[in-house]
């Protein structure tokens, strides 16, 4: 369904402050003028409920922080949903369905650089059975491994660890990883 310009690129839709499409634009042009779009974010985690975390690869703007194991812009004429089910097995090789993953919040959020403005609305979703590291793929553009890390730990990052994580991810979403978590039995796939 992804859907290109021209020149190649691909197209993201442009979207206002209702989460309404008023049009669409590359992902260059979209960062390079700050536009609102959307992301969704995918979460694992294994049977001892550890999270998994991306290593943002050495060629992204964040080279180096930890990161959901799966992100990505929502294409052109796509809905978060369809989204997160194409990133999931595109960055981690895991075939879902949308069956198999679990709205935990959308939010809002604008983060930047020299070079960038990332101004997203982000669906974050989780993905409800554990997985293990034999399961997993490694997609070598988008991240540099992977690290788990157990509830305990996430629930009390030191300021001091916090640098070493994306922006958004502690504050805005691993709470309602750590929620869903503890609030639920692990399942395993049928």
């Amino acid at each position: 369904m992804t859907n290109f310009n021209s020149s190649g690129e691909e197209l993201i839709d442009v979207i206002n402050e209702n989460d309404i499409v008023i049009e669409s634009k590359s992902k260059d042009e979209i960062h390079h003028a700050g536009l609102l779009h959307r992301e969704v974010h995918v979460w694992l985690f294994d049977e001892n409920k550890n999270v998994y975390f991306a290593k943002t690869s050495a060629s992204k703007s964040s080279a180096g922080l930890l990161d959901a194991p799966i992100g990505g812009h929502v294409s052109k004429g796509e809905n978060y949903l369809e989204a997160a089910v194409r990133e999931t097995k595109e960055e981690s090789g895991l075939i879902v369905s949308p069956s198999d993953l679990i709205l935990l919040i959308k939010f809002t959020g604008t983060s930047q650089n020299e070079k960038r403005i990332n101004n997203f609305l982000r669906s974050v979703y989780i993905y409800k059975y554990p997985i293990n590291n034999n399961t997993i793929k490694e997609d070598r553009e988008e991240n540099d491994g992977f690290e788990k890390f157990s509830l305990d730990f996430l629930s009390g990052v030191k300021n001091e660890e916090m640098t070493k994580f994306h922006k958004f991810v502690l504050t805005s979403e691993i709470p309602f990883v750590l929620k869903h978590l503890t609030s639920v039995n692990v399942d395993f796939k049928p």
